[in-house]
């Protein structure tokens, strides 16, 4: 995977409160961008966290998405921990979704994750295959 160079919100809900996402459940590595795909098909409110990745054109790529609850945690553990990528000590969104209104997060200052309400506004940064 290969994150993007910063932040792509300081602050975005996750999005569609309420409505559960048919198969944007996947936790593990690999799971990001069906997630991303998934979410995108089922809830249309613009600037979500996973819209906002899903339309990144970033360094001459456009295939970016929003990390899962696994893939996030290896930016934290990868990245953050040793200063790279100039994370913020606050909450990201992964594209993971527990339940119609709770979806994982991440909180960087430590490294641990949270299930959090859909409305809560966090920060987004994308991540792409390669």
């Amino acid at each position: 995977l290969e994150a993007a160079p910063s932040d792509q919100s300081t602050g975005a809900p996750w999005g569609c409160y309420g409505v559960s996402i048919p198969g944007a459940d996947g936790t593990v590595v690999g799971t990001g961008e069906q997630n991303t795909i998934d979410i995108e098909a089922g809830c249309a409110t613009f600037g979500t966290a996973a819209d906002i990745c899903a339309n990144l054109s970033l360094g001459g790529y456009s295939d970016w998405f929003l990390p899962s609850k696994d893939e996030l945690n290896l930016m934290y553990t990868n990245l953050k921990v040793f200063g790279v990528g100039g994370f913020a000590d606050y909450f990201y969104w992964s594209s993971s979704e527990f339940n119609a209104s709770i979806a994982w997060s991440q909180f960087f200052y430590n490294g641990t994750q949270y299930s959090s309400f859909k409305d809560f506004t966090y920060r987004v940064r994308a991540v792409r295959a390669f």
